[in-house]
């Protein structure tokens, strides 16, 4: 067995500050009140690392390119059955239960982060697009990125942490 990097150096620094930013977005958006400013600047972060990874899977290196971990429903189907068929090997890379982890969280953040640009809680903050939405809108955006988007990223986070953990000690492969 060779090892093999999977992911290179862009790829590695973009998905270690977007787990930092994440955590921080959390933490500040719980905190509230002052902290409202840096959950703002952090959101924007989160904005221009998605901005960068979206370019990054066109042009990156071949294991960050979108397409060495897009499956389609046949291939997430026959992983599952543990058939991987004729030249369908997983072992490196992202496996197609992965890579839909992997595509969950991406387009949840991307949600995230547009309820968050014309959010409105009503009392200090307000997203920098919020003035070109309406107040309906605003609220059911503030409503999603407080309750719903949030819950469901931590949820989604935690999976994918556990997943990463059970695969490194149960199944000693370091992914």
């Amino acid at each position: 067995m060779r090892s093999a990097r999977v992911w290179d150096l862009p790829t590695r620094l973009f998905h270690w500050s977007l787990t930092l930013t994440v955590i921080g977005s959390v933490i500040t958006g719980q905190i509230g009140g002052n902290a409202m400013v840096w959950h703002t600047r952090l959101g924007l972060v989160v904005m221009t690392l998605l901005a960068f990874r979206l370019v990054w899977g066109f042009v990156g290196g071949h294991w960050s390119r979108f397409a060495s971990f897009c499956y389609g429903p046949r291939s997430v189907m026959a992983y599952l059955r543990g058939d991987h068929g004729p030249g369908g090997r997983y072992d490196i890379g992202h496996s197609p239960v992965g890579s839909l982890s992997v595509w969950a969280l991406l387009a949840l953040l991307a949600a995230q982060v547009a309820t968050g640009l014309v959010a409105d809680d009503e009392i200090a903050t307000t997203g920098p697009l919020n003035r070109f939405v309406s107040g309906r809108v605003a609220n059911v955006a503030s409503a999603w990125h407080e309750e719903v988007g949030k819950s469901l990223l931590i949820v989604l986070a935690t999976v994918h942490v556990a997943a990463v953990l059970y695969y490194l000690w149960r199944k000693q492969k370091n992914l």
